[in-house]
């Protein structure tokens, strides 16, 4: 009977020691991160010496390595990773994870021979995206964590035969999309696109629900009643119960969250992956309770299936804590009468649960049944059971019956993990085929190693030799027998090889101490180690044409044009986002001639749940209509209207919204933005000459992924985690494009799948807008729950940069944009106005910056949460 075909187990290594657990329990690959550029800084991560030791260490097992650069790149960090790269290619990385389209693009011209994978920072979340990677050069895409898993099955359908796909399986999940998530940068200055994540998204949260002012601003909020606090944690994904549904979509990879986890972790969950995996192959499992009990106890915030398989958005949520939960073993019940003590409670052990002991040494927690607060302790001693379902125990605190009991440390699972990190034995390796010839006495070793049975470059056998450097002797009374050499040929030791054939052709009748045929078959074996190294890393000329092709691009990338001479002047302008006809006829009488208009029909049509699943046919239709309506007084006032879309567009969006650009561009819409490439391919294929420009969804960073977009917008958003050095830089670069940059407004720092407002209760009229979250220092965070349910999460206070116009046009910016999605009429129009004003002084003189400051303390009554200036003046970390 064939085998099932099974997917690549991926494991993560955020230290050597991790990495050597991930191997030994079985992972097909590892991924891993150097010191820099890593999208978990905080690991320990590798140094050089480390690296090129953890990618030996798995090439002579037959693993793989990929490498992370997930992180986005400033221009003066640019020439450091290409050197990174080209080191990373000379010393035999398998694949490096990209987040940075313009990192992606010289690695493509630095390294061809190095497979690129399209991590999930960049948000690849639909058919089009992933068409977009594999004409890019990527490899391997990591889609969304969010789609699900029909979204999966038609881009595998439609797209597995092109690239590989990749998807989690197990670990923590974010609750932004991935590399849209700037909470922890605006908050706190650590960014999530530089791997510093702060995670807030684990802190508690109050719900809020409001009015809306005359500009906008939440205002005379109340807290609306949840029953947790922690609302913008998620549980973690496990799929190990699904794995048989999953295993049957040709996927290239499953991939195990957890470079932050120990070692013990690692081993643990790998382990119970990889048998389930090898029993699937053979169409041989189900789900063992056991095993999911032993990934509980690993860690866990409460299981999900995520939005891969979940029914509702809110079972991948948990509110209830963000921390480890531990294995719930039962709750305390009253105890016999005759021996009620307030030291001793009796535990009644769940009956779902799989018969194991505890024994001392093993931590449980006690969860208070009215207050839920938490009390721990580890055994002292051996517990003596009353029945197998049944424990008593002695606490130093009185715990009352109706605890919920949990068990979050078991010493046994700290023994397995410990035994499977030692490695498999000698039992296990890469099969060498081994043939023993002489020449004139001397022996020689020839190695084989089957193309399929190791992971090299160049998919070939590899065949190595190696001859002694001396002669056997002639025997004088008793000769080595065949046999003697056979078994000593035998032993490979902790090697990573295992031998599987030998071939002997001995003359006979000659001599060799046993402990030199052992040094010698010793030195054979280093040799094989040697040639397999050697066969996982490129050819020493290809190495060198890289190196050339390294010296060209650090010229290029020195290469800086002039910067803009301040005194040649340039067009700017003020553009602005608005979400309603209200708003955008306020920009227009404020004299705004650029308008993106991203309509929320939420703020027109009432909705009976912002949480309930949108009708795509009614949404298109009202969709165009207010499309139409803006286009017209756009036309009248001699304002350009730009169709912006959201940035998170699955294959459903994609569809609905390209039925409508032939009909609007016939009625005279003119350019679209998207904020990301499956979107702008998706236009692209309609074949209507309609203009795309990029939001900064893209995540511009740098000069390089500059240039790449360039080739196919029209015009671009620069990141708002670029300071004033990084944007002056990127034009000193690259000013051959229109740039914008957003100026004003309450920046979107999160978008999530989730529906904030689904577990709140529906009878307490909380479910009409505004709302918002306060954290624990009062800061109100606006929120928004959109057309598509998912849940956006806007900055605690305003970007304002209009005491910057002058630094701003010097740079050469051509577009000051204002956000004002979510605003009314009376803050756009007043917004515009005052920018237009602050146009009148770009020009740095102290007069001009007077009147700008004037302008800021208007600007400032008017924000929501007062204002700042971002990271324009200092890049975040």
């Amino acid at each position: 009977m064939d085998k099932r075909s099974i997917p690549e187990l991926l494991a993560p290594a955020g230290s050597i020691d991790a990495l050597k657990a991930a191997v030994n329990a079985g992972a097909d690959a590892v991924y891993l991160s150097g010191k820099n550029f890593g999208a978990r800084y905080y690991a320990d991560n590798f140094n050089e010496t480390q690296m090129e030791e953890a990618i030996d260490y798995a090439h002579l097992r037959n693993k793989k390595v990929y490498v992370t650069v997930n992180t986005l790149i400033f221009d003066d960090e640019l020439e450091e990773v290409a050197d990174y790269l080209f080191w990373l290619y000379k010393v035999g990385a398998d694949a490096v994870i990209l987040q940075d389209v313009g990192v992606a693009s010289f690695c493509q011209e630095l390294v061809p021979d190095l497979d690129m994978h399209a991590s999930t920072q960049m948000t690849i979340n639909n058919r089009e995206g992933v068409r977009w990677a594999s004409e890019f050069g990527f490899k391997r895409v990591i889609l969304a964590r969010e789609l699900s898993l029909p979204e999966v099955e038609e881009i595998v359908d439609e797209m597995g035969g092109e690239i590989e796909l990749e998807i989690f399986a197990h670990g923590a999940l974010c609750y932004c999309y991935s590399g849209q998530c700037l909470l922890s940068s605006v908050i706190g200055g650590r960014s999530g696109n530089r791997g510093r994540c702060a995670q807030p998204c684990r802190k508690p949260y109050q719900l809020l629900q409001g009015n809306r002012g005359r500009y906008g601003k939440l205002v005379d909020s109340i807290p609306i009643p949840t029953d947790a606090d922690y609302l913008l944690s998620t549980r973690d994904l496990a799929l190990y119960p699904e794995l048989d549904k999953i295993s049957k979509i040709p996927l290239a990879s499953l991939k195990i969250e957890g470079r932050m986890r120990s070692s013990e972790y690692v081993a643990l969950v790998v382990s119970i992956y990889r048998k389930a995996l090898d029993k699937l192959s053979d169409d041989n499992w189900t789900p063992d309770e056991a095993e999911l009990s032993k990934l509980k106890l690993a860690f866990n915030r409460g299981f999900t299936s995520g939005h891969l398989l979940e029914a509702s958005k809110e079972s991948v949520m948990g509110w209830e804590a963000p921390g480890n939960r531990g294995l719930y073993l039962g709750e305390v019940v009253r105890e016999n009468k005759k021996k009620k003590s307030a030291d001793k409670i009796v535990i009644r052990i769940d009956s779902n649960l799989p018969e194991f002991m505890l024994e001392k040494g093993d931590g449980v927690v006690f969860q208070h049944p009215d207050t839920h607060q938490r009390y721990g302790m580890a055994l002292e001693q051996d517990p003596e059971y009353l029945n197998p379902r049944k424990l008593p125990l002695k606490t130093k605190k009185q715990i009352p019956p109706g605890s919920e009991v949990y068990l979050t440390r078991d010493v046994s699972l700290t023994r397995e993990a410990k035994n499977i990190i030692k490695g498999p034995g000698e039992k296990s390796g890469i099969p060498l085929d081994i043939t023993m010839k002489w020449d004139q006495n001397t022996p020689i070793l020839e190695g084989k190693i089957l193309k399929d049975k190791f992971t090299g470059k160049d998919n070939r056998e590899l065949h190595f030799k190696y001859k002694a450097d001396f002669k056997m002797e002639a025997a004088r009374k008793r000769p080595t027998s065949k046999e003697q050499i056979l078994n000593q040929l035998k032993k490979t030791g902790r090697t990573p090889f295992i031998v599987k054939d030998i071939g002997i052709e001995y003359p006979g009748n000659l001599f060799i101490p046993l402990g030199k045929l052992n040094s010698f078959r010793r030195e054979f074996i280093e040799k094989a180690e040697s040639e397999l190294l050697k066969a996982n890393k490129p050819p020493n000329e290809s190495v060198e044409s890289a190196g050339n092709r390294l010296e060209n691009i650090r010229h290029e990338l020195k290469s800086i044009s002039s910067l803009p001479d301040p005194k040649i002047k340039h067009h700017m302008e003020i553009a602005i986002y608005t979400s309603s006809i209200e708003a955008l006829t306020g920009a227009i009488e404020g004299g705004c001639k650029r308008i993106y208009f991203e309509p929320f029909l939420w703020e027109k049509f009432n909705r009976k749940h912002p949480c309930e699943a949108t009708d795509w046919a009614v949404y298109s239709e009202k969709i165009q209509e207010l499309i139409l309506d803006a286009q017209e007084l756009c036309t009248a006032s001699g304002s350009t209207l730009v169709w912006k879309w959201p940035s998170i567009t699955p294959n459903v969006s994609l569809k609905y919204l390209s039925n409508l650009v032939g009909p609007l561009f016939d009625e005279g819409l003119k350019e679209i933005m998207v904020g990301n490439m499956g979107a702008f391919k998706a236009i692209r294929k309609l074949n209507i000459p309609v203009e795309i420009s990029g939001s900064a969804a893209l995540n511009i960073w740098n000069h390089c992924s500059l240039r790449e977009f360039s080739k196919d917008l029209n015009r671009v958003t620069l990141s708002n985690e670029l300071s004033k050095k990084e944007l002056t830089s990127i034009a000193a670069h690259n000013r051959n494009i229109p740039r914008e940059y957003v100026v004003q407004g309450n920046l979107e720092s999160l978008v999530s799948e989730d529906c904030l407002l689904g577990r709140v209760d529906i009878s307490g009229n909380y479910l009409n807008p505004p709302w918002g979250i306060e954290d624990g220092k009062g800061r109100i965070f606006p929120l928004i729950v959109d057309d598509y349910t998912r849940t956006h999460i806007l900055n605690s206070v305003e970007l304002c940069l209009i005491d910057y116009i002058p630094a701003l046009y010097e740079i050469g910016i051509q577009n000051l944009v204002i956000d004002a999605r979510g605003k009314t009429s009376k803050y756009a129009e007043s917004m515009v106005t005052s920018y237009r004003q602050g146009l009148n002084y770009k020009e740095k003189t102290p007069g001009n910056i007077a009147k700008l400051n004037k302008l800021k303390a208007k600007v400032k009554k008017i924000s929501q949460g007062g204002i700042t200036t971002g990271n324009f003046l200092d890049r975040p970390d």
